[in-house]
């Protein structure tokens, strides 16, 4: 088993702590009786999270360093990005739907699915629980625009930065040598820019919808990195789920006054 490996298995376990934990303190919140639902999806997200992080483990530790093929931890996946798109439903007040938006969605993560399968071969299983994050990051930019999280200028440029990973993501298919460090380092660079930023956007504003797209940009920064790269961004992963939490109970608070 090599050293990343080990560390992976180590992170996965703590995450999984971070989300038992969770998963309790979210099950207190919904003792109330008041607007259960927002509560009861996350902690089924965060449940379905769990139980994709121990098939991780399992596969982890019976077979090291290799590549984990269509299993049970991408049905857990994507129960979680759907059953936290269903509490980001109930809590959006806006329901204006512009046309630009969804196409953006489909267009993002439909070249975010392509690069999957260039990189995995995997066609079925990378369309199939990717369709999902569609939805998902509909959802997200909707919310982000009605509410007024992020100004105009800064959705668009979260928008630019995000489509500039893509790009960059391409040509280090094809090209080799000093061209593909060269563009390797855009690429992580924007990347992990843009990660920061959201973060900081998150921590600060503490908006549920601003949390979940650190969260979703978190989860395809892992999909398109392997390696120490990965694991940054893994362990960007576990660090917003707390973060996550906080935003769901705040959201929760506004929603009962």
């Amino acid at each position: 088993m090599s050293g990343l490996t080990l560390f992976g298995i180590i992170t996965t376990i703590l995450q999984s702590i971070v989300l038992v934990v969770i998963i309790a303190k979210t099950v207190r919140l919904m003792d109330n009786g008041k607007n259960v639902f927002l509560p009861f999806f996350f902690m089924l997200a965060m449940t379905s999270f769990l139980l994709s992080n121990m098939y991780w483990i399992a596969y982890d530790v019976l077979k090291p360093d290799t590549r984990m093929p269509i299993a049970a931890n991408e049905i857990g996946e994507c129960a979680m990005i759907l059953l936290l798109s269903a509490g980001l439903d109930v809590v959006l007040k806006d329901k204006k739907k512009i046309f630009g938006e969804i196409v953006f969605a489909i267009l993002f993560i439909g070249v975010n699915i392509a690069l999957w399968i260039a990189w995995s071969g995997e066609w079925l299983q990378d369309v199939l629980f990717g369709i999902p994050y569609i939805y998902f990051l509909w959802l997200l930019i909707r919310g982000m625009r009605s509410r007024g999280v992020l100004a105009r200028k800064e959705l668009w440029l979260a928008a630019v930065m995000g489509v500039s990973v893509l790009i960059l993501q391409i040509p280090l298919l094809y090209v080799k040598g000093f061209l593909f460090e060269s563009i390797k380092v855009a690429f992580f660079v924007v990347m992990f820019a843009l990660m920061a930023w959201l973060g900081v956007k998150s921590f600060r504003s503490k908006d549920y919808f601003m949390t979940l797209t650190f969260f979703l940009w978190t989860e395809l920064s892992m999909f398109l990195t392997s390696g120490v790269y990965y694991y940054l961004a893994f362990s960007s992963n576990v660090l917003v789920l707390p973060l996550m939490y906080v935003s769901m109970k705040r959201e929760l608070a506004n929603d009962l006054c």
